[in-house]
């Protein structure tokens, strides 16, 4: 690993005065006899919310006497609604309350559709939550990019076959049209899109949120087609040590180290991660290793400040990432970075971020102020070109969540965001930088069962004057078991060509603009249904939803009007993205049986001149399923997944001169895992002890290679991008975790 690693520094420092004289609420969330870790306890009407430890203890200070409704909630479980009485202002109850097992869905709680937290079913924005054990289903954890497969819509697409660069599609849609956040927050530029997405350890993912569709309201540019929203684990609810290893056939080795600190007010978790791949292979035969190999290295820091009521006021987390990847013929190594000689590419790539969050005191935690700060670098040779490049991100946003009726709400913010992207490539002659304002409202209410939800965001670009956003949403919930929701919205994305697609840089392709590239823009309108079938205490959730987004002045890469040229330029007509998608779930509370399903239906594609032609790289069509069983009697839990990938349409200048298809083949992957408990945190020692073994690719399929003359890598024609499928076989994987309440 290379000596440029950035380091931050951090000190912060907050007084707040003590509330005095209010009343407090305390106790335990059970089930079952036990206790109900990370259950979530809220005062019905106000922000005042706090979670259950470890044990199922909570504490709720700061309240004035009267009567309150206490809604709690957990996510396997229904909402409990428990009222209570505090007669004095000093006054301290104690309230124990018992979940009972969740027989409807939606239980989860959300803050990416609406930027407050909300129950699934409340939502007004569709909203997909996937958990992270449901993540890791069938699959050692290595990376998100690994995981996200995982989840019905998404894809990811290999975009580079020597080093390895992939992005995430949604609903078929280019991955730089998908915004990604970490804790809500858009701190994922160009750059890191790129390569960033391969250094979020799983082991720091409490929940993936993922709306489809423009969200730019909310969320500004980048959200064109749609969001996936990282949350990162709470330091209340992690061990307080822990460790999670595994080793791989591929010789990979990982390793990850978490800690839980606890001092006085503060709350915190640090976790350290490291992964090294140093083995070459080629099982394709085309001369290069099919994985590029790769070092890296981790560091996260989480950490919560609550006042004296325990009213949580200061989060901070910190993350430093650094990684060497390095792919090519066997002879390659990094000392011949840029050689002429022997084909190779080598990625160096540093990456710190800062996020906080300040609820000042004093405002009924209605005022949230949020900042981040992003410093990434990097210094790469695809070949003989050299690709140098740095991106600076600062952004804060401050949020005002004001009730105005008992059915009418307001969520009013502003924005400050500075972008600074340099690199050596004639794409970028001089820095671009860009300094976007913007303000936004959103107003939300509830007429009976109809929830009715509209925003509208103003950006200013300096190249491009005021840029709206606006979105109108309404969800009617008749029952408790049917939820019909609509949406429509807009959204804005300035390109960066780099991003655009990475066979600017990983062949021997020319970059040619043919004009001066204008903003995307999109409209998009999604409608869905979902219902809940009991069957006895046998819950089926059966969700389907129609998607439709038009693009206009849409940048799509040209590769078939010359085999040695990438043409950008603005599509004089426009491109859609429209489909279908059903996801069902059940799960079995008399057996420990869980399984779930997706199937999206996919129709991508441009119109110009009067002729449609379907997108490259965007699938017909998609699936996933899992299933999970619990075999509790000697401690084993058995957990497969699949994914369906269907047909896409290839760059057709490699069909007739090399011989490739013009089309992919369907093909399916299937991943099983096996983990084995041998005592768990709740004993009397608190020490959990797992192992688990994967085997993923289980029945061995691949593409072949994605490489187009692998024989001639200096040439013109040489190009990394036939990309449609697996590129390494099946894979065993053994790992061990460790985890001390």
């Amino acid at each position: 690993m290379t000596n440029r690693f950035l380091s931050l520094v951090m000190m912060l420092a907050l007084s707040a005065p003590v509330a005095h004289g209010q009343a407090v609420v305390q106790g335990r969330v059970l089930s079952d006899g036990g206790p109900v870790p990370g259950a979530h306890i809220q005062v019905e009407g106000t922000p005042l919310g706090v979670a259950a430890d470890a044990s199922g203890h909570y504490r709720l200070a700061g309240l004035a006497p009267g009567r309150h409704v206490l809604v709690v909630s957990a996510v396997g479980f229904a909402t409990q609604r428990q009222p209570v009485h505090l007669r004095a202002a000093d006054a301290t109850e104690t309230v124990d309350v018992v979940l009972r097992r969740a027989v409807l869905a939606g239980e989860e709680v959300v803050v990416t559709g609406t930027m407050r937290e909300r129950y699934v079913k409340e939502s007004p924005v569709k909203v997909s939550v996937v958990r992270a054990e449901r993540l890791q289903r069938g699959r050692a954890r290595a990376n998100l990019m690994d995981l996200i497969g995982s989840v019905g819509g998404l894809t990811t697409q290999l975009n580079c076959g020597v080093c390895g660069t992939n992005a995430i599609r949604i609903n078929g849609v280019e991955g730089p049209n998908t915004a990604v956040l970490i804790d809500g927050m858009p701190i994922m530029g160009a750059l890191a899109s790129v390569y960033g997405l391969n250094g979020i350890s799983p082991s720091i993912i409490d929940q993936v949120e993922v709306i489809k569709g423009p969200q730019s309201t909310l969320y500004g540019t980048q959200a064109l087609g749609g969001v996936v929203n990282i949350i990162t684990k709470d330091p209340a609810h992690t061990p307080t040590f822990s460790v999670d290893t595994y080793g791989r056939s591929t010789h990979e080795g990982s390793v990850n180290l978490a800690a839980s600190p606890q001092v006085g007010r503060f709350k915190g978790f640090v976790s350290a991660s490291g992964l090294r791949m140093e083995h070459y292979f080629d099982d394709n035969g085309d001369g290069f290793a099919d994985v590029p190999k790769r070092s890296r290295i981790g560091l996260f820091g989480k950490g919560t400040l609550a006042s004296s009521d325990g009213i949580p006021m200061l989060n901070v987390a910190a993350k430093l990432y650094g990684e060497d990847r390095t792919g090519g013929t066997v002879d390659f190594t990094d000392a011949l970075r840029g050689s002429g000689a022997v084909y190779g590419e080598s990625i160096y790539t540093h990456r710190a971020e800062l996020l906080t969050e300040i609820r000042p005191p004093g405002f009924d935690q209605r005022l949230r102020i949020r900042s981040a700060l992003t410093v990434h670098d990097q210094d790469s040779y695809y070949g003989m070109e050299h690709y140098d490049a740095q991106q600076r991100i600062v952004f804060g946003q401050a949020t005002w969540d004001q009730p105005l009726t008992g059915a009418l709400r307001l969520l009013t913010g502003t924005t400050l965001r500075y972008e600074m992207y340099d690199d050596n490539t004639p794409a970028t002659p001089t820095a671009d930088r860009r300094f976007i304002p913007g303000i936004f409202a959103q107003s939300e209410l509830m007429v009976g069962d109809v929830t009715l939800l509209g925003g509208l965001r103003l950006d200013h670009h300096t190249a491009h004057g005021v840029v709206t956003a606006p979105r109108l949403s309404a969800t009617y919930s008749p029952s408790d078991r049917t939820t019909v929701r609509a949406s429509s919205g807009t959204g804005f994305r300035v390109v960066n060509v780099f991003t655009e697609d990475h066979a600017a840089l990983t062949g021997s392709r020319q970059v040619v603009f043919a004009e001066d590239l204008r903003p995307e823009q999109s409209r998009s309108v999604t409608v869905g249904a979902e219902h809940i079938l009991p069957f006895g205490a046998n819950p089926l959730t059966v969700s389907i939803d129609g998607f439709y987004t038009r693009f206009s002045n849409k940048i799509i890469p040209d590769y078939d009007r010359d085999p040695n040229l990438i043409v950008y330029e603005n599509l004089d007509g426009f491109s859609v993205t429209r489909g279908l998608s059903i996801d069902v779930d059940q799960n079995f509370t008399a057996w420990p049986i869980r399984y779930d399903a997706s199937f999206t239906l996919m129709n991508v594609f441009t119109a110009e001149g009067g002729a449609r032609r379907a997108v490259a790289y965007a699938p017909d069509y998609t699936g996933t399923a899992g299933l999970t069983y619990q075999w509790r009697a000697v401690g084993l839990d058995v957990a497969y997944g699949a994914r369906l990938v269907g047909p896409k349409r290839m760059p057709d200048g490699y069909v007739e001169e090399f011989g490739r298809a013009r089309r992919s083949p369907t093909y399916t992957a299937h991943d099983l895992k096996l983990t084995k408990e041998f005592s768990s945190v709740n004993g009397p020692r608190g020490v959990g002890v797992e192992a688990y073994l994967s085997v993923e690719n289980l029945f061995n399929y691949t593409q072949g290679s994605p490489l187009v003359d692998a024989a001639n890598p200096f040439s013109d024609r040489f190009d990394t991008i036939y990309t449609w499928g697996p590129i390494v076989g099946r894979t065993i994987a053994l790992g061990a975790r460790l985890n001390l309440r």
